[in-house]
């Protein structure tokens, strides 16, 4: 559990605030439910946690003014 929140607080850096993380995750970890293969290999098991992985690994990449993100290969 604690290791998930390094993870969190490690990825809260790179956005401005945590409900703009929130956002790219959630809509990532769907994709991913609904089918879409993950860009990285995790540990995890669950959605969200393989979408952190990616923001983390600068797979996804959130662009602005439009508020939207997109995978980075």
């Amino acid at each position: 559990m604690i290791d998930k929140v390094k993870l969190i607080n490690d990825a809260l850096e790179h956005v401005d605030s945590r409900y703009r993380l929130a956002v790219i995750l959630f809509k990532r970890a769907r994709m991913i439910n609904q089918g879409d293969k993950p860009l990285v290999e995790s540990r995890f098991v669950k959605e969200y946690f393989v979408a952190l992985e990616e923001f983390l690994q600068g797979k996804l990449e959130w662009k602005e003014p439009f508020g939207e993100w997109k995978k980075v290969k």
